[in-house]
């Protein structure tokens, strides 16, 4: 009985450890300004600060849309793109 709690514990512990790893490794690729480059026909890009990953969802906070012409356009609050819309991602 005491042993299969220790073992429960240690399984648990082990587990928090490496999400906690994943988060930490992962932390360096998110807070950067970055481009993201979507499928689109019109070639749009986002230009902003990758904030969080939320499931199939990327945040950007602080973000630009620049279209192919090279006109800039902000964009008010936070913008939420599915990954499955982008064509690469670009760390500045």
């Amino acid at each position: 009985m005491v042993t299969e709690a220790l073992v429960s514990l240690v399984v648990v512990l082990l587990v928090a450890l490496g999400v906690c790893a994943i988060e930490l490794w992962s932390l360096p690729r998110r807070r950067r300004r970055c481009l993201v480059n979507l499928h689109d026909e019109d070639g749009t890009t986002i230009e902003g600060v990758l904030w969080a990953r939320r499931g199939v969802w990327l945040v950007i906070k602080d973000a630009r849309l620049i279209r192919p012409t090279g006109e800039v356009v902000p964009a008010d609050g936070e913008v939420l793109i599915d990954r499955a819309r982008i064509s690469f991602l670009q760390v500045l």
